[in-house]
């Protein structure tokens, strides 16, 4: 007796394999971003980091060109003196979050403070702990106006 079944070839993949190669691929996909976020956070605080030390040695240049004070103390009168790195343009920038960066002296003219506005909340930790070796009094942080601030 002939087998009157007919077996047909398809050409192609079925729905199910099409679908398993697409979550495949939506897994791989996920963890590289995931890897290029993490690299492009650690980048924006080694960048902070690098731009606290340029301002806290401008600083500290001023005061020993100042008299022993730092009074009138910002970025414009840093740059004015010829005092800031080369990317520091004009006396104002941008931190690496696109916030602004403030050089302001303390009340008494004995110390200075470096701000930082939007910091995120997840990059205030790492930022501290770098820099709180280079401080008078620990870094703060107020998550409210994503401010950072160092005391020198």
């Amino acid at each position: 007796m002939k087998n009157t079944r007919q077996t047909t070839h398809t050409k192609g993949f079925t729905v199910i394999e099409l679908i398993a190669v697409m979550v495949i691929i939506a897994v791989i996909l996920g963890s590289v971003l995931a890897a290029v976020k993490g690299a492009t956070d650690n980048s924006r605080i080694t960048s902070a980091i690098a731009s606290v030390r340029a301002l806290q040695t401008a600083s500290v240049n001023y005061y020993n060109n100042n008299g022993g004070s730092y009074s009138n103390l910002s970025l414009s009168t840093l740059a004015s003196n010829n005092m800031l790195p080369a990317n520091f343009t004009s006396g104002t920038n941008t931190n690496p979050w696109n916030g602004s960066i403030t050089v302001a002296p303390d009340s008494n003219a004995n110390y200075f403070d470096i701000t930082f506005t939007n910091v995120p909340a997840n990059a205030a930790p790492s930022l501290t702990n770098a820099v709180n070796k280079l401080t008078q009094t620990a870094p703060t942080y107020t998550a409210t106006s994503q401010t950072w601030t160092a005391a020198f």
